[in-house]
């Protein structure tokens, strides 16, 4: 198979050298670019030399990362020179699941002002899971002066959330699961309640405000009910509901932000784990399918989405471990990883690689000769990979 060679990962770097990707990515409307693990620095240099072709060079118009809509639009103020502050200081308050900590991704929203025609988004629900209140405060700003009367849903809405929001996701969920099902209940009609009401008086609302602003509190709102059906969701899988784990409302609701950002008609880049972006749903034990971000995408625009893997041969790499009696329930470790497993996308293409290339998976489809998984962590996902994505970046070494 023939690869585009990265010639370097440096940002500020020339472009040429992914000249090549023009063709591989044709008129596509959305692009994908996955990671193995969070906040490695390889891949998201990877990223950011993407992001900038993709822009630069291709037109895209806006970058989203798995991260919270509610929170990343003071990000896009930023990004857009309509807020003022440290790219430190933005990051850290605009970003989610810890995100915006690192050099490398604070450098890409850095860019992103300096070029100055690109949107940020965040993609996902709110809080790290953990909270529907950074939605809660955003609608109800927006309401503030167009619907003073809608105080009398907010006002309660915002009592219950606070009842079991946690900056931590597991100590969230465990209060959720602990609130009386009464009080969840009523959570979930106020939500209804608010939606309904809202729809009715669009008219009102974009006469009053602009129809920009409505559909940014309403697709926030949207995010609300889903966060909400989620956990509703997964109390029921933790009760012993086996149709109710196969619900993956997240994945859900980072396409309808996708479509929502689409709606002007832009060209539109996602950075994200592997998993959500791959074109197919993940099997579960073999005994149900469950449909992730990529995979919505696919049945919306079909090719119009691409969808980039990017993993490593070797070094060293983040992953996750049960931490009991801890506020986060899991910790971060750093392993070395083994050499790539046999039948892995990672064996086939890792032979002489030195630089990062990038490899057209296409050709492979409809084959016996694909590889059967991909690293996910410091372990395996397991699935026909050239089915799953159209291209692959291998990292030689990471960490």
């Amino acid at each position: 198979m023939d690869a585009i060679t990265l010639a370097t990962l440096d940002a500020d770097a020339g472009l040429d050298d992914l000249e090549p990707l023009r063709a591989l990515i044709g008129g596509a409307r959305v692009v994908g670019i996955g990671e193995s693990a969070h906040n490695v620095r390889e891949y998201q240099q990877v990223r950011h030399r993407l992001v900038r072709f993709l822009v630069e060079r291709m037109g895209f118009s806006t970058v989203a990362l798995e991260s919270g809509f509610s929170e990343g639009l003071a990000v896009d103020r930023w990004v857009r020179g309509a807020e003022q502050g440290d790219v430190a200081e933005v990051a850290e308050r605009g970003l989610t699941y810890g995100f915006g900590a690192t050099a490398e991704t604070r450098r890409l929203l850095s860019w992103l002002r300096e070029h100055g025609s690109t949107r940020f988004a965040g993609l996902d629900l709110p809080a790290d899971l953990g909270s529907l209140l950074p939605v809660v405060e955003g609608v109800a700003r927006y309401l503030a002066d167009l619907d003073p009367g809608a105080s009398h849903i907010l006002e309660p809405m915002r009592t219950y959330a606070k009842s079991w929001a946690s900056p931590y996701t597991m100590v969230a969920f465990a209060a959720y699961r602990e609130t009386p099902a009464a009080d969840r209940d009523a959570l979930t009609v106020l939500l209804s309640e608010l939606s309904a009401r809202v729809d009715a008086m669009r008219p009102l609302y974009v006469r009053r405000g602009g129809a920009a602003g409505f559909a940014t509190a309403r697709h926030e709102l949207r995010l609300a009910v889903l966060l909400d059906q989620m956990l509703r969701a997964q109390a029921a899988a933790v009760a012993g509901s086996g149709i109710a784990a196969a619900v993956n409302v997240r994945d859900t609701a980072m396409a309808e932000t996708a479509r929502h950002l689409l709606n002007d008609g832009g060209r539109l880049v996602i950075s994200a784990a592997n998993t959500h972006l791959q074109r197919i749903p993940i099997s579960l034990a073999g005994t149900f399918e469950v449909g992730v971000l990529g995979s919505h995408l696919v049945a919306d625009m079909g090719d119009d989405y691409l969808s980039i893997l990017v993993t490593c041969a070797g070094g060293r790499t983040p992953t996750r471990r049960p931490a009991p009696g801890t506020e986060r329930g899991v910790e971060v470790v750093t392993v070395d990883l083994a050499e790539p497993a046999p039948g892995s996308v990672e064996a086939l293409l890792s032979s002489g690689a030195t630089q990062p290339r990038i490899t057209d998976l296409r050709p492979l489809r409809g084959t016996t000769d694909g590889p059967q998984r991909f690293r996910n962590l410091d372990n395996y996902q397991e699935l026909p990979v050239a089915e799953a994505f159209d291209l692959a970046v291998l990292v030689p070494e990471i960490g």
